[in-house]
């Protein structure tokens, strides 16, 4: 029985590979010319079980009231997206009540753990290659209090199996030697030793060319503007050329996923989060950072994909917008300065490439991954800025729900029905 994925993207691709592996023939339809293109192609490469926690944390209708005056603030909200998110917002600020945003945090971790170990190990059974790195993850810290907060939270995730070590200043420095620049602005650092980072768009492609490679087909520039459904049960899907006979269909399509969904009555609370990144050519500054690199007081991380940099962070609520804000690039090239200041200062800006992504945000911190409210359709999306680290743990849950296994991890915190 064939099983039709919408999106091209990590989760679509990662779950047709999970459903090849035990089996089943898939069709992938992705909307753009090639796989990868869209939230999945320059985002900040984390595989991050270290870092799970909600963007929505205590405090933040605060710093979302305040952002509305301040352009370089981590977490943006734009006047336009707020009759979108009357809705949506009251259960994200409601989900951000400490009890709530601490048992998110926990899910996430557990899924996060499950995923990184899923994804090693496909990337070294296919040898995939998209400038894996496997050196961690530094936190670094300008004050005191956020530091606590960050071993506060991994203190939360020890007995689960999360590693972490403290480090004074001079510690951080000898980890990470290109920060020596900025010594004196920092009050320590946490290191997450079984972190790992990766290129996703690179990701994409090779696993694309594996899934074709093992017999699952990938049809690109395709549309599904509707799902099918009669008598309760999922019968296909409709494109802009043609309505595709399907028994199963699995809507990965991130943010475009609700609209989807609804043409079969099923609702998500999933809204788009507007991400940049910046990345340019390193390979003439010297040397670059061995680890990903997270600045706690930006919410940004910077890693290093062989001779690239990159440099990624913020959430910007402004609805489906992807268009590039010049102030907001500026605030992320405002970080890279902040951090490697001697890489930044040698940088061609001319030659730097801005990106922007709408990551898909559910509203209470957690993705929706499993069966849907209509028989024979299956959810997987809602992963917020940890898409790229829960990629392949969500696929694995969503290919076993399918055929009728128990999934080997946890599982009900992200049941679409919730």
């Amino acid at each position: 029985m064939r099983t039709v994925i919408i999106g091209g993207g990590l989760v679509g691709l990662s779950t047709a590979q999970a459903l090849i592996e035990r089996g089943e023939t898939v069709l992938v339809l992705e909307a753009r010319e090639s796989v990868g293109l869209e939230t999945s192609f320059a985002n900040g490469g984390m595989l991050t079980p270290a870092l799970p926690e909600p963007w929505n944390s205590p405090g933040v209708f605060g710093h979302l009231l305040t952002s509305l005056f301040q352009p370089r603030a981590a977490m943006k909200l734009r006047l336009r997206a707020i009759p979108s998110l009357l809705t949506w917002g009251t259960g994200f600020l409601l989900n951000s009540r400490k009890s709530r945003y601490l048992a998110a945090t926990l899910d996430n971790h557990k899924l996060a753990r499950y995923s990184l170990a899923k994804t090693l190990g496909i990337s070294q059974r296919l040898n995939l290659r998209y400038d894996l790195s496997e050196n961690g993850t530094l936190c670094i810290f300008q004050d005191a209090g956020h530091m606590d907060d960050r071993r506060q939270l991994g203190r939360l995730l020890e007995p689960h199996g999360l590693r972490m070590q403290e480090l004074d200043v001079e510690q951080v420095i000898d980890k990470e030697p290109v920060l020596a620049p900025i010594r004196n602005k920092l009050a320590g650092g946490i290191w997450f030793p079984d972190d790992a980072h990766g290129d996703s768009h690179l990701f994409c492609q090779e696993l694309a060319t594996e899934i074709v490679r093992q017999g699952g087909e990938i049809r690109t520039g395709v549309s599904v503007s509707r799902l099918d459904a009669s008598r309760g049960r999922i019968s296909g899907v409709v494109t802009s050329q043609e309505v595709i006979a399907a028994a199963r269909v699995v809507v990965a399509a991130g943010s475009r996923s609700p609209a989807l969904l609804r043409s079969v009555g099923q609702a998500v609370a999933v809204k788009p989060a507007k991400g940049y990144s910046i990345t340019l050519d390193a390979s003439g500054l010297g040397k670059l950072p061995r680890c990903a690199v997270a600045d706690d007081a930006s919410h940004a991380v910077v890693t290093a994909f062989g001779s690239r940099l990159r440099i990624c962070g913020t959430a910007e609520f402004a609805g489906f917008d992807k268009g590039l804000t010049p102030e907001r690039v500026d605030n992320i090239f405002h970080v890279f300065e902040s951090v490697l200041p001697q890489l930044a200062a040698q940088a061609d800006r001319g030659s730097v490439k801005a990106w922007a992504g709408l990551r898909p945000m559910s509203n209470d911190g957690r993705p929706f991954i499993g069966a849907g409210s209509v028989d024979g359709l299956f959810i997987n999306t809602g992963h917020g800025a940890l898409g790229w680290t829960m990629a392949m743990g969500s696929a694995n849950v969503v290919a076993d729900l399918i055929c009728g296994v128990a999934p080997a991890t946890e599982y009900r915190a992200f049941d679409p029905l919730r």
